[in-house]
């Protein structure tokens, strides 16, 4: 799904400083491609982490800059993102514009659904891969991949060779890498016998109590 983001391009100096920005809730960023070379912006800080807690940091972003009082629209990619190292709030963000006719590279969250008759049996699923590496046109990212498990017995794995990808949707990377598995239960630890010395000593200590 698109999502929306307005930009201030900060060639237009009013209100472009750090500290005028952040009194705005605004944070610096910058946006580059072939099209448009690269541009100083300036993004809403919670507008930009409502779309990364909604749709990750892989969702195609419909950009509106304005710049001396015209907006111009651009599809843009999140290609990094900088926070404070205490408060964790975003404070710089990078984005990289594309064609819908661009075919991409983006990761994307892995959704587990249904439930694998291997953990009724005493299993432990186990997820192996949180998210994936797709490859397809800028206007088609998932904004995930859903992993059916419900025909998982215990020892049994589903690989990225074996998911139902959407159209046009390719994962790179090995296909026969497995993305979850049921897994047996641990046994318990056995309890090591108490060497024939140590026996001898707690069975002597036992007969002296008694007496």
């Amino acid at each position: 799904m698109e999502r929306e983001l307005e930009a201030l391009a900060r060639r237009d100096k009013t209100g472009s400083s750090k500290r005028g920005l952040k009194e705005r809730g605004m944070i610096p960023a910058v946006v580059y491609g072939k099209n448009i070379g690269s541009i100083s912006i300036a993004v809403d800080a919670e507008e930009l982490k409502s779309i990364i807690e909604e749709a990750g940091t892989s969702a195609l972003i419909s950009m509106k800059i304005r710049e001396n009082g015209k907006l111009k629209r651009h599809k843009v990619l999140l290609k990094a993102v900088q926070r404070d190292p205490i408060r964790r709030n975003l404070v710089h963000a990078d984005f990289h514009q594309v064609s819908v006719k661009d075919r991409v590279h983006a990761t994307v969250p892995v959704h587990l659904a249904g439930s694998a008759p291997g953990v009724t049996a005493g299993g432990v699923l186990t997820p192996l891969m949180r998210r994936l590496e797709v490859e397809c046109l800028a206007a088609k990212i998932p904004d995930s991949i859903t992993v059916d498990v419900s025909a998982l017995d215990i020892g049994d794995a589903v690989t990225v060779a074996d998911l139902q990808l959407p159209p046009d949707v390719r994962v790179t990377g090995d296909k026969s890498a497995p993305v979850v598995t049921v897994a047996a239960p641990e046994k318990p630890a056995a309890e090591a016998p108490a060497p024939a010395g140590e026996e001898q000593k707690a069975a002597g200590e036992a007969a002296e109590e008694e007496k």
